[in-house]
């Protein structure tokens, strides 16, 4: 077995970020920046009115005005304003030339065409061009997963088209002569597959396609067929069937697919069997078939390696956090290094991390509220101590 950190290392060395795409802001949702988004003009691009008022001299302030046009927004500024005069003004309009104040129109009294405003000491109530940023300011950084206050940025930015990963190609095979879908009643030896449900919403949730997926018998010469006709893809994962046993035909069938076998054992639990092949730039990952080990390795080294093509930064980030009461482990005849699911929340505004009471690695109900990955710290494990994450 090799560790954790040698497996990984591995993994993303063969792991080249795949080509940029350009893609309409709408489709670039979730996608990562692959180049730093820059503003193309100043932003306001001219002196604009921050209220609903009239744009004078503050010098003019507390005197009765003539009103010698209207500013709305879109429209050209009349002006430009001299002594005595005051233009009516909306929010977002250009500033006429001449004026250096915007008085509220709470502020202000009109009748007919002429305006009295309130003496000075007020706040201009003007957006100043490239107050908010100038042309050629970065707006978001290479690197970033764009969520929907991004995409805003790059559009008043004027990037249409921002250049992003693409989203790794991904087809998943379960195996398993046992298995039945989640509508099924399992009749006899039969259990309900539950990693198919898993690994797609993991897919999802790092930004991948998964472009095929199926279950397939304990058979070799089926699943051949079956993966031999599936759409072509960046990554392979298998479901199950990494071990040694007679019916594990992971090893087997990357084989007879043309795939070099890099490591096949970690340590680590839950998750030891993990296989990881590469053919070409095309990788793939047999992983064990308990769906906790699914959930585990995903952490480890799917989701690393989804990320590096995409071109994110591939190791997770790390939190320290305090324990609070949960299961041990340290007494367990088992010393492979263990990575236990948690849930990390906040208490007394310190993150709080709570390992979650596994039954075993096949109890899936177990993970319910995950969103955590406690490594394996050095010594035992008490509440209230301060881990990383």
């Amino acid at each position: 077995m090799i560790s954790v950190a040698e497996s990984l290392q591995a993994v993303l060395a063969r792991a080249a970020p795949l080509a940029a795409v350009r893609q309409p802001l709408p489709q670039a949702l979730g996608r990562i920046l692959r180049e730093d988004a820059r503003a193309d003009l100043d932003s306001p691009p001219f002196d604009a009115s921050a209220m609903d008022g009239y744009a004078l001299r503050r010098a003019d302030a507390g005197q009765a005005l003539r009103l010698i046009g209207t500013a709305a927004a879109g429209q050209a500024c009349p002006g430009p304003v001299g002594p005595g005069e005051c233009v009516r003004i909306f929010t977002g309009a250009p500033v006429p030339a001449g004026a250096d104040c915007v008085v509220k129109q709470e502020d202000a009294g009109c009748a007919g065409d002429l305006v009295r405003v309130s003496p000075g000491g007020a706040p201009a109530y003007i957006r100043h061009r490239g107050e908010n940023r100038c042309a050629g300011d970065l707006i978001v950084a290479a690197g970033k997963r764009l969520g929907p206050p991004e995409l805003a940025a790059l559009a008043s930015a004027g990037v249409a088209e921002p250049a992003v990963g693409p989203a790794p190609r991904c087809v998943h095979l379960v195996t398993g002569s046992e298995l039945v879908g989640p509508e099924e009643v399992p009749a006899g030896a039969q259990i309900r597959d539950s990693n198919s449900t898993l690994i797609a919403g993991l897919l999802a949730g790092q930004g991948a396609d998964l472009i095929g997926q199926a279950r397939v018998r304990d058979d070799l010469d089926a699943a051949r067929r079956l993966a031999a006709a599936l759409p072509p893809h960046d990554l392979l994962l298998l479901s199950g069937g990494a071990g040694h046993g007679d019916p594990d035909l992971a090893r087997p069938l990357l084989a007879a697919l043309g795939y070099t076998i890099h490591f096949g054992a970690v340590n680590l639990r839950p998750g030891q069997p993990l296989l990881f092949a590469s053919r070409g730039d095309r990788l793939a990952f047999a992983l064990p078939g308990n769906p906790v080990s699914h959930w585990v390795t995903f952490q480890l080294f799917v989701a690393p390696l989804l990320r590096r093509w995409q071109g994110a930064p591939a190791v997770p980030e790390r939190w320290l956090g305090r324990l609070a009461p949960g299961p041990h482990w340290s007494d367990t005849a088992d010393r492979r290094p263990t990575y236990w699911p948690c849930r990390a929340g906040v208490a007394g505004g310190v993150p709080e991390l709570t390992p979650l009471p596994l039954a075993s690695s096949g109890d899936s109900s177990g993970l319910v509220g995950a969103n955590a990955l406690l490594p394996p710290p050095p010594g035992g494990l008490t509440a209230g101590q301060m881990v990383e994450f």
